[in-house]
């Protein structure tokens, strides 16, 4: 792995991507995990409710041990809408002084993103990839890195194509010699068209250059998250400019009629 991806990597895992973006068995260092990951409260997507919420979180013991005196072994948390009380996430957790993971969970993590995606995306992303995004989602759900990570790439690259060619003619670069760069040269080269958190990370973009043969499944979970956080920046960005499109439509047609109405009133007074 190079040092420039290294240097590059975020470090400390929020409770909100451990809970909601983190795969079963996917060991995470507790020293890189967010503080107060097991209470208090994360905000998030609620599925069931179709809206963001905050959830509170309770931890309760199932069957701990002393170890060394620390104390290891598995335990229950449950996160609950502080809104309506009626959406109730469930996670099966083992800790012990140096990682924690994910050991079950209900609904499953492809379930509580497959709802979020679907209703946040449909109207900017084609049918096609919102489909290759959920079994996208769907693979790495189930420890299926390199799966996974096949959908991933291709819809990460069909957008920053996309962006290249709406912006084509501001950028002096030609599209044959845009195809051939590096993919973390593509997003510098596009850094003015692109969200800011996804040009700042542009060096975990390196991994997508490597073929997925010559990725292990734990270098495939790994980069996942960061891969997907990306496409959700584009597509947000996205949402962000049509609802601004739809404000300026909304605020020229008002103005148009202002004119109208004070056009006509001068008539009427002449």
């Amino acid at each position: 792995m190079s040092e420039e991806l290294q240097t590059e990597e975020v470090k400390t895992m929020s409770k909100h991507d451990f809970y909601f973006e983190t795969p079963l068995y996917e060991a995470v260092s507790i020293s890189e995990l967010e503080k107060d990951a097991f209470r208090y409260d994360v905000d998030a997507y609620s599925a069931q409710n179709e809206s963001e919420t905050t959830y509170s979180i309770y931890t309760q013991e199932i069957d701990t041990w002393l170890k060394d005196s620390t104390t290891i072994g598995f335990y229950l948390i449950t996160l609950t809408c502080k809104r309506k009380q009626n959406d109730v996430l469930r996670f099966t957790v083992y800790k012990d002084r140096e990682i924690v993971l994910k050991i079950g969970q209900y609904p499953s993590l492809a379930d509580l993103q497959f709802a979020e995606i679907g209703k946040k995306y449909n109207k900017v992303l084609p049918s096609e990839d919102l489909k290759n995004l959920k079994k996208a989602i769907g693979l790495v759900s189930h420890g299926a890195g390199a799966g996974s990570f096949v959908y991933l790439r291709r819809i990460f690259e069909k957008l920053i194509l996309e962006t290249y060619t709406n912006n084509a003619s501001s950028l002096k670069i030609n599209e044959s010699d845009f195809k051939i760069q590096r993919m973390m040269d593509k997003v510098e080269t596009l850094k003015a068209f692109l969200p800011s958190q996804l040009v700042e990370m542009k060096g975990v973009y390196s991994i997508l250059g490597k073929g997925v043969h010559e990725l292990t499944e734990e270098e495939c979970l790994r980069y996942f998250s960061p891969i997907k956080l990306s496409i959700e920046l584009i597509l947000d960005q996205k949402i962000e400019e049509d609802r601004k499109r739809e404000k300026d439509a909304v605020v020229k047609k008002q103005l148009q009629q202002i004119q109208q109405e004070i056009a006509a009133e001068r008539e009427d007074e002449k």
